[in-house]
């Protein structure tokens, strides 16, 4: 009886533990990220058929931030910048283009990323939230990437798969996911 009920104990803390991994980062060693107090949170990709789940995310993570006491410089603010500089795709953005937008915006650090997933997946009983953000601090004197963290949260819960009750919705998923990401970074 008691190799079975260990077996069943292991298992449970197993699942438990699995579930409470959060954002997978790399922290730039050289640098003290909690000391940047102000940010440009550029426009994030969308890789979902979502095409504005980019700027949805962005809005998540601009308040995020905010709400952790870090200055965000206005999106449109960084928009204009953008476009005076004539950056034409982030994907390609230049270490001379981050420099330009630090002196511009007089920030010490660029947010960008993507969003790798953002929806309601359907399972063979379920349907479920699926969030995935995949977010970058650069240093605006070096271009150097300070921080990166890539965070997936949603799926389906036990209760959801067995019992076919309702989850988390898909926003509420987004927040989690964003407040995961942005509290790994301070």
């Amino acid at each position: 009886m008691l190799p079975g009920f260990l077996f069943l104990a292991l298992g449970a803390f197993l699942v438990l533990m699995w579930g409470c991994v959060g954002p997978q980062q790399y922290v730039r060693p050289d640098v003290d990220v909690r000391k940047i107090r102000k940010i440009a949170v550029l426009p994030l990709e969308s890789l979902t058929t979502d095409k504005n789940a980019g700027e949805k995310i962005r809005g998540l993570v601009i308040s995020e931030l905010l709400a952790s006491g870090v200055d965000v410089i206005e999106p449109g603010e960084v928009s204009r910048v953008l476009k005076d500089l004539k950056v034409r795709s982030l994907k390609d953005i230049t270490v001379e283009e981050i420099q330009k937008i630090g002196e511009r915006l007089n920030v010490k650090a660029v947010m960008m990323g993507s969003v790798g997933a953002f929806g309601i997946s359907r399972g063979i009983t379920a349907s479920y939230p699926e969030v995935s953000v995949h977010l970058m601090l650069l240093d605006t004197s070096t271009g150097n990437i300070i921080w990166s963290a890539w965070n997936t949260a949603g799926g389906p819960s036990f209760w959801t798969r067995h019992f076919g009750t309702e989850g988390a919705t898909l926003s509420e998923t987004a927040r989690k996911v964003v407040k995961e990401t942005i509290d790994a970074l301070f």
